[in-house]
């Protein structure tokens, strides 16, 4: 890999690791729909740029129906769950468990669209879990203020995990920035239908809270998007999505600097169970196979 790809990666994963840290600091007082709604607002206008051209307005018309269930799916809920979650779970909380969505989007290919996992992935899923259960258990009591915190952080992946083989099935043929764009476009609309009933008391939000919403917006989504892009094309989607291993490290650090989160022990050990596990899913550790 080019050390300019290199340095993207770690670029990106400082960018999505810090999201955690923005929601966790304005969830509060936007509220996790408003918030959601500027985030994806600000993205899909900040990207409409590239639907400009002919073919991209021809990608979109032609394929409007994929891109709007897969935009809410894939941006307006699990962004509002986890925005959710990030009212009483701390950003590297929130960050491990959006870890678990290679691993959930595995599983649901095997099961949906029938591509096979190996043994060596089923022994990953397994650890990956047991590394969520270390992270989550003492949270998972019934009647604890975490539980429905938690249980939304775990549905969040499970959206991505249906939203990214809905894209592989359904939206195979249209370009990657069309994608993005289209589905945020729909992502806003849906937001924007929920925000009525959802208003924010604004004289509660501060002008560090609109920065922090608006860095959600452009960088967290719209440029990630945009690295993220170059980076498939350059080194291809499996090393591509390893930028999950490092979004929990870069989480953790700036929760600890800006919002001086506690990062326990447990929560390390958590990370690395749950990337082991990852490493064995996306096949990133050398397996040996026998051909018969």
């Amino acid at each position: 890999m080019k050390p300019l790809d290199t340095l993207l990666l770690i670029i990106l994963a400082a960018i999505w690791g810090s999201s955690f840290m923005f929601m966790r600091a304005t969830a509060e007082s936007f509220g996790p729909i408003a918030l959601i709604t500027v985030r994806v607002g600000v993205a899909a206008l900040f990207l409409s740029v590239f639907l400009l051209t002919q073919s991209r307005r021809k990608e979109f018309i032609d394929n409007w129906f994929n891109l709007a269930w897969i935009g809410v799916i894939n941006s307006a809920l699990p962004f509002v769950l986890f925005a959710y979650a990030s009212l009483s779970l701390s950003g590297g909380n929130v960050s491990l468990l959006n870890a678990i969505t290679p691993v959930l989007t595995t599983l649901i290919a095997h099961i949906w669209l029938k591509d096979r996992m190996t043994p060596w992935q089923f022994l990953g899923l397994g650890i990956s879990i047991l590394g969520l259960l270390l992270l989550v258990w003492d949270k998972l009591e019934i009647g604890s203020p975490s539980l429905l915190p938690v249980l939304a952080g775990i549905t969040a992946p499970l959206f991505y995990g249906f939203a990214s083989n809905g894209t592989k099935k359904y939206l195979s043929g249209v370009t990657p920035l069309t994608a993005t764009a289209g589905s945020l476009f729909f992502a806003t609309l849906f937001m924007l239908l929920l925000l009525p009933f959802f208003m924010p008391d604004f004289s509660k939000i501060s002008n560090t809270d609109w920065l922090y919403a608006l860095i959600l917006g452009l960088v967290c989504t719209a440029l990630a998007y945009l690295i993220f892009f170059r980076l498939i094309l350059n080194i291809g989607p499996s090393r591509a999505v390893s930028v999950t291993f490092l979004i929990p490290i870069f989480a953790f650090l700036w929760g600890y600097l800006i919002l001086d989160e506690v990062v326990t022990t447990k929560m390390w050990f958590a990370t690395a169970v749950i990337l082991v596990g990852m490493s064995l899913v996306l096949r990133l550790v050398c397996t040996k196979q026998h051909k018969k």
